[in-house]
């Protein structure tokens, strides 16, 4: 009987408080309008430094939570945020609100759900952001320091899928969060997974945390980012499987001063240390990249001289669209791997500042010799302009020229200084827009394709020269150091003046290089200053003595048919005046006939000739 009147009185006490629930809840409803609020809201916003206007219904909300919802709803910070919500509901848990005494505004926040709208940011550099599709639930939120779930979702940047799940507490300090924890934090790109954890303290002036991602296709990520960002475009590179793999491991902290970011990428299997340091009060971003080997081949464009390839100079673009304020690059790469050849101990200093970059330093072992450079990018015209001052030194062409240009028929240890200006999108167009001056020294040079005293031999039996054994000519010719210097000029390298000498022979000249067509043409004069070419070469007639004989080497630099020969021109001049001195000096002989006729034609014959 006990029992029996007990549950009698559950029920009817619980009938009783649903019954007064219920009709407080359709007093409320019919009682209150709540879109009344509308200025209210409105007005605390503006307060806080944020410009809100309600377009839609406010509306009471009462199960599972009592709260408000409010339909198309537009807000700005006045700075670099602004959006639409299409849906914003703010409810307050049952315990929390019957536990309010005295001012209402004291009651916590129970949950916070947003369902559509769009949010964009505008960053320091320019670079805006769009969220669209925008989903977010927040339930038993809390700002005494208690851990409470927060889930967000949205599309940016073309479409693409952003998500974020994680674990908030919150510590307030009056109207200001002091202290902020988001644990257990897992972000989702696309395919891109990270997690990781962020800590905020000291009123959120100082945050410090550390992510880690997934292996992903880097290569498929920019894809999905280049409509939004074309400087992400990507040109097809010589191998197909290149940017498949990247995972990046980070940690950083920053405060109100500096930003510090340690990373570690493992791109391809190959481990690259980047680390980064933002000097806030000077705009100033320093990055340190050092890695121990890169295979930089792997990630170069496939050549086609047909395309006209505008996206040259992107990669150097993407940090601007990132940081517009002054940047300095230092990198630090122990081995280099190109197709053919390794450069070794690579390290560079580039400054940037409004898309322009300046390099201050580049130093690298590589030929078994040395570069050294300096140079300059302006990449704010259409068509970038740069100035570069390269430094040669003892660069061996045995191993350079068929890694680069394969050719092989020049060695030699190669000593350059030049200054190039140039501009372009494409490297045909860079190539023509060549100009500048230079000078070079080629240490003991050797041409395979050809043997100059031979070939002197053989043009100096034209004119008469002794008699001379059968040689067993060498197939190339090894040179004295070769001297001179050069200016460029609509895609040809123009060799000024060089000068050399093998055995007796002095060797000097004029040239050009074809950059573009890939084919050379050069000028050679040979003038002998003894009666023999060499210890073992061929004696020549003193008339061809102390004269030049020019020469015209002729080829390519593609494996094609190289050519030298004399000047056929210049030769026919030769020949003409060598027949005109031997038939003088016949005529000398009968000089003293002063009454002979035929002397005295041919005299005035060889005058008109020669003079």
């Amino acid at each position: 009987m006990i029992v029996k009147n007990l549950f009698k009185w559950v029920v009817t006490g619980t009938i009783v408080v649903v019954t007064l629930f219920s009709a407080v809840i359709i007093y409320i409803s019919f009682a209150v309008d709540v879109n009344g609020f509308k200025p209210d809201i409105e007005s605390l916003a503006r307060q806080q430094g944020v410009n809100l206007a309600i377009d839609g219904d406010l509306a009471w909300t009462f199960f599972p939570q009592p709260g408000i919802s409010i339909g198309q709803v537009r807000f700005s910070d006045q700075l670099a945020t602004s959006g639409t919500l299409d849906s914003l509901t703010l409810t307050v848990a049952w315990t929390d609100l019957l536990a309010i005494s005295g001012d209402p505004s004291q009651i916590p926040m129970g949950s916070v759900q947003i369902s559509g709208g769009q949010v964009r940011y505008k960053a320091l550099n320019n670079l805006p952001v769009q969220l669209s599709h925008i989903s977010l639930s927040s339930r038993n939120i809390s700002l005494a320091g208690k851990r409470f779930p927060l889930a967000v979702s949205a599309r940016a940047f073309g479409g693409q899928k952003f998500s974020l799940e994680t674990d908030i507490a919150m510590s307030a300090n009056g109207q200001t969060i002091d202290r902020l924890v988001l644990s257990d934090l897992q972000l989702r790109i696309n395919q891109i997974e990270i997690n990781g954890k962020i800590e905020a303290s000291n009123n959120l002036k100082w945050i410090q945390g550390n992510f880690k991602t997934n292996s992903f296709n880097l290569q498929q990520q920019l894809a999905n980012f280049e409509k939004a960002l074309p400087e992400l475009a990507l040109t097809e590179t010589t191998k197909p499987s290149a940017l498949f793999e990247l995972s990046i491991s980070s940690g950083f902290t920053i405060d109100d001063t500096n930003a510090e970011i340690s990373n570690l990428l493992t791109l391809d299997g190959q481990p690259i240390e980047v680390n980064m340091l933002v000097d806030q009060p000077r705009n100033k971003l320093t990055t340190k990249i050092s890695a121990n080997l890169f295979r930089v081949a792997d990630y170069m464009p496939v050549a086609d001289a047909g395309t006209n390839n505008s996206s040259l100079f992107a990669p150097l673009a993407i940090p601007f669209a990132l940081w517009q304020g002054q940047s300095q690059v230092e990198v630090s790469i122990n081995k280099i791997q190109f197709d053919g050849f390794v450069i070794d101990n690579f390290y560079g200093n580039l400054f940037g500042n409004q898309r322009v970059l300046s390099l201050t330093s580049l130093n690298a072992d590589v030929f078994n010799g040395e570069v050294n450079a300096i140079a300059r990018l302006d990449m704010r015209p259409a068509a970038p302009s740069f100035s570069l001052q390269p430094s040669f030194n003892n660069i061996d062409l045995a191993l350079a020229l068929p890694a680069i240009a394969d050719y092989s028929a020049l060695t030699g240890r190669l000593n350059l200084d030049t200054n190039i200006q140039g501009s372009g999108n494409s490297t045909a167009s860079i190539l023509k827009s060549f100009s500048g001056v230079g000078k070079f020294e080629l240490r003991s040079p050797s041409y395979a394709d050809f043997n100059i005293e031979q070939a002197f031999c053989n043009a100096a039996a034209l004119f008469g020269s002794s008699e001379q054994a059968k040689q067993n000519w060498s197939t190339g010719t090894d040179l004295e150091n070769l001297r001179g210097s050069f200016q460029l000029s609509q895609g040809n390298l123009n060799i000024n003046e060089y000068s050399t000498a093998t055995g007796n022979l002095n060797i000097i000249g004029r040239g050009s290089i074809g950059l573009i067509k890939q084919n050379y043409s050069i000028a050679a004069n040979a003038r002998l200053d003894a009666a023999t070419t060499s210890n073992n070469g061929c004696a020549v007639n003193k008339r061809l003595q102390n004269r030049q004989i020019p020469f015209i080497c002729k080829g390519k630099f593609d494996g094609g048919s190289a050519s030298c020969k004399p000047d056929e021109r210049v030769l026919k001049d030769l020949l003409k005046n060598t027949a005109f001195e031997k038939l003088g000096e016949q005529l000398l002989k009968r000089s003293d006939k002063k009454d002979d006729p035929l002397t005295s034609l041919l005299n005035e014959f060889l005058k008109r000739k020669l003079n």
